[in-house]
């Protein structure tokens, strides 16, 4: 190769990270989002990409995709051209637990996606109704042993974060409670209003409204440190003794493999300062989240770390998606 030639190679190589960032985005992004609209999952999406539309110059449009215990949403941007136009907004069940339990899942978080940062969290509490006889985890416990299988909890589906770690506690303390299944836990909560089921672990997207209408009650919440939401209700680890008990959902903006370290790294500054901005986390806490911005890097060693603590779980409750 000669010293011209070199020289030019060189310079390729320095200005293609400048040039795909500074011509980037040139057109609408797509923002796929594998739930309905007006969720914990949507809400977030939103505001992110109305701000990041607004800093970069090009609309990001919100392309609901429900269904198919998010698998439908993951496997089309995995399969999307990793040209930056098209992003997944998720949560850990998408990332962590489902390709654990779909049978010949189409995607697989580690090959199929680069990590761009975390978003948000949104805590997770175990809740009964108001006039349910349990006000603590202890209480709780000791009347499902005392009447094992006549209590039941309701979940958004088999493998979502609300039925695992319902399950843990079960396998963990062996107690006898029922499962109930439901498409939304809008339906969970109909069914807890009406009598026909007693717990549910949910975020505040779900349970806000009647926890402060008085119809339902935390009794502890579920994720490892005291809520700020809620800082005097002791944790389920604090009761039941399960170290690190989680089951609270994060949610995460992901990209097909392959696309540019540059729009990566951008798209990540422009999450990282936006969720520092009062605004930002105020927007966040009135739906019941709270902002946790990260690395590219962060994120995938949470998508491990909750894949390693699912494959646990899966495998000695034996939860399954049909």
């Amino acid at each position: 190769m000669t010293g011209i030639s070199r020289r030019a190679a060189l310079a390729a190589c320095l200005a293609t990270p400048a040039l795909a960032q500074g011509e980037w985005p040139a057109r609408p992004v797509k923002l796929l989002v594998p739930f309905p609209p007006g969720g914990a999952a949507d809400v977030p999406a939103r505001l992110l990409s109305e701000h990041l539309g607004r800093v970069l110059g090009a609309p990001f449009v919100i392309d609901n995709r429900p269904g198919g215990n998010t698998v439908i949403a993951a496997d089309a941007a995995a399969k999307s051209a990793p040209d930056g136009y098209t992003f997944l907004f998720c949560s850990n069940s998408t990332m962590a637990s489902v390709p654990l339990l779909v049978a010949n899942p189409p995607y697989q978080p580690e090959r199929d996606f680069a990590t761009v940062g975390m978003v948000s969290r949104a805590p997770f509490f175990v809740v009964v109704p108001a006039a349910f006889p349990a006000n603590n985890m202890a209480e709780l416990m000791a009347l499902a042993r005392r009447e094992p299988g006549r209590l039941s909890y309701g979940s958004n589906g088999n493998g979502t974060s609300g039925n695992l770690g319902m399950e843990l506690l079960k396998l963990t303390h062996k107690l006898d409670l029922v499962h109930v299944p439901y498409r939304s836990y809008v339906q969970v909560l109909n069914d807890m209003l009406g009598g026909r089921i007693q717990v549910m672990m949910a975020d505040l997207t779900v349970v806000g409204g009647a926890l402060q209408a008085g119809t339902v009650k935390a009794i502890a919440a579920a994720v490892p440190e005291r809520s700020s939401f809620f800082p005097d209700l002791p944790t389920v680890a604090e009761t039941t003794g399960i170290e690190g008990f989680d089951a609270g959902v994060w949610f995460g903006l992901f990209a097909p493999a392959g696309v540019p370290a540059a729009v990566v790294r951008r798209l990540n500054a422009e999450t990282v300062a936006w969720l520092a901005t009062p605004a930002a986390q105020e927007a966040l806490r009135r739906i019941g989240q709270v902002p946790d911005p990260g690395t590219p890097e962060q994120l995938r060693a949470t998508v491990r770390q909750d894949g390693a603590r699912y494959a646990r779980i899966i495998r000695e409750t034996g939860v399954r998606i049909e």
